[in-house]
């Protein structure tokens, strides 16, 4: 599996602390503010093991470098080691003019990691400048961004193990699906199904539909899904579950008119040669949404996708004129999606 250096990381980090490898200075990048979070306990853990320890965190917009080097490089009363986390630190955007602060920061980062240690959250890392450059060589840089999904499931293995779990790779894909891809929120729903879980070793997707808080836009997948694939009596199921958590007949219907919409467009620019990546951009999705996207097109004719939207839209006509009753109008829409065109 190909894994680009955003992602690398993450990895790189991990492995680092399972060394006992710790530095004086990270400078934690990028989009995904959970990892971050996440890698800097575990830092914190590898630190500062000892209650003769201390750690500040503070805010970057509240002080200079200078102030926060200061704060890190002042002995402990408790004569162990200090760590400072510094959030939203504007010290290496374009726009700071305390860089006289550097060189001390970059000093700080050559010395062996014993008492004083800092973890600072850029909010922008600008990589021209010499400081930039030597920070990242030394590599003190770590770049947090959106895991793909490969990489998610990977993520979600990992979690598992640590509990002496495991999971088949389908059900992870039904949970990622029903969460959605938000680590923070699928790290919190993991943790739940493991409690639920108890001493069952192998996570299942009853389990995960009964233990984990829904999505609507998992569902309408799930649900499009089953359709396509002529589960008629799936996809009843699911429909009647979302009329009876209270999602109204009207939205369910104009989500699904929005996924056989986007799945009719997958179809056109995949058969157009659209590589994955670009169907993501193209679609403006997530890419684990225009992965779905991509499999669910696999199996889908040019006739039944016309004949779906047509149905669609024929019943939202219908609901709109008061011809049929809602959730009657949703019954029938399913069972003749799913009788596939002659």
């Amino acid at each position: 599996m190909k894994v680009n250096q955003q992602e690398l990381d993450y990895f790189r980090l991990k492995k680092e602390i399972k060394n006992g490898k710790l530095r004086s200075v990270y400078v934690f990048t990028g989009s995904e503010d959970y990892l971050m979070d996440e890698m800097a306990s575990e830092i914190c853990a590898g630190i500062l093991p000892a209650e003769a320890s201390a750690t500040n965190r503070v805010n970057g917009g509240d002080l200079s470098l200078e102030q926060v080097l200061d704060m890190a490089e002042t002995v402990s009363l408790f004569g162990g080691a200090r760590l400072v986390v510094v959030r939203a630190a504007p010290y290496f955007a374009k726009s700071y003019q305390g860089e006289g602060s550097f060189p001390r920061l970059l000093t700080l980062n050559s010395k062996p990691a014993d008492s004083a240690h800092l973890i600072i959250y850029a909010s922008e890392f600008t990589k021209t400048t010499k400081a930039c450059k030597e920070l990242a060589a030394s590599g003190a840089v770590y770049r947090f961004n959106q895991f793909k999904p490969a990489m998610i499931y990977s993520w979600l293995r990992e979690r598992m193990a640590v509990h002496g779990k495991t999971a088949p790779h389908d059900v992870l894909v039904t949970f990622v699906q029903r969460v959605g891809r938000d680590l923070r929120r699928l790290s919190s729903e993991m943790d739940k199904l493991i409690t639920y879980m108890g001493g069952r070793r192998e996570l299942d997707e009853p389990t995960v539909l009964t233990a984990t808080a829904r999505s609507l836009q998992g569902d309408i997948f799930a649900l499009t899904d089953a359709v396509i694939n002529g589960r008629t009596s799936r996809a009843m199921a699911l429909m009647q579950d979302l009329l009876g958590a209270g999602e109204p007949p009207l939205r369910i219907l104009a989500m699904l008119v929005r996924q056989f919409r986007m799945l009719g467009e997958s179809v056109e620019l995949l058969q157009g040669g659209c590589a994955l990546d670009e169907l993501a951009v193209r679609l403006g999705v997530y890419p684990f949404v225009a992965e779905k996207l991509a499999s669910q097109a696999s199996i889908t004719s040019g006739d039944d996708l016309s004949r779906a939207v047509d149905l669609l839209l024929q019943v939202d006509l219908d609901i709109k004129r008061g011809r049929i009753e809602q959730s009657l109008a949703l019954e029938t829409l399913i069972v003749a999606l799913g009788q596939k065109s002659a």
